[in-house]
């Protein structure tokens, strides 16, 4: 587990949010935005990178960059994970999903590569992997390829603690101008995080997009 710091309640401006809203029956809100993934589709058509890793790495660098993506509902209070990491949804074989875990790693190319020895460790498992799932630094992805949705809600436990945030996108298509885009939906939990904090999270993720433009094809 990566290390967490204890937030200290006395002094944290979001204290009257925060428990405000941890007594909601639905604490979580839902931001759902198009984003231009044209950059992300033609490097992964110049190179060896896939669509799925590499979508995931840039979401999972933009949640890390994003301060309130990182806190977490402890029984003490709040803390603030060091580092975020995924825990995402693969397909099986037999057309079902399962569930994987992976560290987020700062070289995508090196990401891409471990990613895959991750997801087969569960792919085809006749349970669902589930036995890491409450670690604090993980936030849940997923993607739905075949849909271009405009909205998509989850399913919650019911754990008063659960705070990690839900990061899921539907169908990459083109668009008349000629480029990709695809709707990115971001699920916090309002005690930890507000509109502007979702806001920044999208600021933080479109520049990353944008930046892979001139990412190498190749591993250096």
């Amino acid at each position: 587990m990566n290390p967490v710091e204890r937030i200290d309640l006395n002094t944290w401006k979001r204290r009257p949010h925060y428990e405000f809203f941890l007594g909601f029956e639905k604490p979580f809100f839902d931001v759902a935005a198009r984003i231009d993934v044209s950059p992300l589709v033609e490097l992964t058509r110049r190179s060896e990178l896939r669509l799925f890793p590499t979508l995931l790495h840039t979401v999972c660098l933009a949640a890390n960059d994003t301060d309130a993506l990182r806190l977490r509902l402890i029984p003490e209070g709040v803390a603030r994970v060091s580092r975020i990491a995924p825990s995402f949804t693969v397909m099986s074989d037999q057309g079902t999903f399962n569930y994987a875990t992976a560290p987020l790693l700062d070289d995508l190319h090196q990401f891409n590569r471990t990613l895959q020895t991750h997801a087969d460790r569960t792919r085809n498992l006749p349970e669902l992997f589930l036995s890491d799932d409450d670690r604090l630094e993980l936030i849940y992805v997923t993607s739905m390829p075949w849909l271009d949705f405009q909205s998509i809600s989850h399913p919650f436990p019911g754990d008063r603690l659960d705070s990690a945030p839900r990061i899921a996108w539907g169908k990459v298509v083109p668009t008349p101008a000629g480029g990709f885009e695809a709707t990115l939906q971001l699920t916090s939990h309002h005690a930890l995080a507000d509109g502007r904090d979702a806001a920044e999270f999208f600021e933080h993720l479109n520049r990353r997009l944008r930046a892979l433009a001139s990412l190498p094809h190749s591993p250096a």
